[in-house]
């Protein structure tokens, strides 16, 4: 098996399971239900996360021609899921950690239906990929929902049955997933081996144009659904920090289209950076709003 298989079969479904077992030792079942609690705060992150995102990469990507493997990575960053971090940036944030956690959970389990619909369409418009390279919602399911509804299933499980030791468990498996990620993200610059210096740039410039793009929208849209400042600050960086590990498995391991995450590689370090202003423009905007 080459270096490459490694990275793709191996290593990135592990590192996605890792962050999402962890994600689930956090989880209680009544965490989906906030959505009942505050449904108008829950409707507009989560069109956030999977209408507004995808409208700004191929928004951005109708303006310029980016390399196809930079559009290609912009396309799958865009449909991936709220990343587990974003409870942790919001807590910084104070903003409303039920909101967030909830947020979380069910942007993993949407986004694997809307994932192949997002990947298959953004591929053929701007990365002029062949159909067979595209995936299906059932290939999807059955992969995906393996590596992200199965592991967080099983945290949740382990949560209701011994939740002292879940919580133990919990603060281990953030770090072990914090270095497994770093890994991934070390790994991902090996397995991406047909990428050039230019196409970093390029990356660089997608990614930038992609946070300018949904931070303000996003600001606009979580001024106009008349949250409270909490749930404001909430939606804000939600919309802005997303699961980089689900990205890598969709482009190296079910696409087989390992350079493509070279895009998400170059998000996953300037996440913290458009974290830092969703928080900025929060304190600053929101208190006024």
């Amino acid at each position: 098996m080459s270096g490459q298989e490694i990275g793709t079969q191996i290593l990135f479904p592990l590192v996605l399971g890792t962050v999402m077992f962890g994600l689930g030792l956090a989880l209680q079942w009544r965490d989906f239900w906030q959505v009942v609690r505050f449904p108008k705060a829950a409707a507009v992150g989560l069109a956030g996360q999977i209408i507004l995102l995808p409208l700004g990469a191929f928004l951005l990507l109708s303006l310029y021609p980016f390399p196809a493997l930079v559009a290609g990575g912009l396309v799958i960053l865009s449909a991936c899921p709220g990343g587990a971090v974003s409870n942790a940036i919001v807590f910084v944030a104070r903003g409303d950690i039920a909101l967030s956690v909830s947020l979380t959970a069910l942007s993993s389990v949407i986004t694997i239906v809307t994932i192949p619909l997002v990947v298959g369409l953004g591929l053929a418009r701007f990365a002029q990929l062949d159909a067979e390279l595209t995936i299906s919602v059932a290939d999807t399911l059955r992969q995906l929902g393996a590596m992200i509804l199965a592991p967080m299933a099983a945290g949740m499980l382990i949560r209701f049955v011994r939740p002292g030791f879940a919580a133990r468990a919990a603060r281990v498996f953030r770090v072990l997933a914090i270095v497994l990620v770093l890994l991934m993200f070390v790994a991902g610059a090996f397995v991406a081996e047909g990428v050039g210096l230019g196409d970093v740039w390029f990356a660089l410039i997608a990614v930038a144009g992609l946070i300018a793009i949904i931070l303000p929208c996003g600001f606009v849209l979580a001024r106009t659904g008349r949250l409270n400042h909490a749930q404001r600050v909430t939606v804000l960086v939600e919309i802005g920090v997303q699961n980089a590990a689900t990205g890598y498995v969709v482009a190296g391991t079910l696409l087989q289209q390992p350079d493509m995450i070279l895009t998400i590689g170059v998000y996953g370090v300037l996440m913290f950076a458009a974290a830092g202003l969703a928080i900025a423009a929060a304190r600053a905007g929101f208190q006024r709003g």
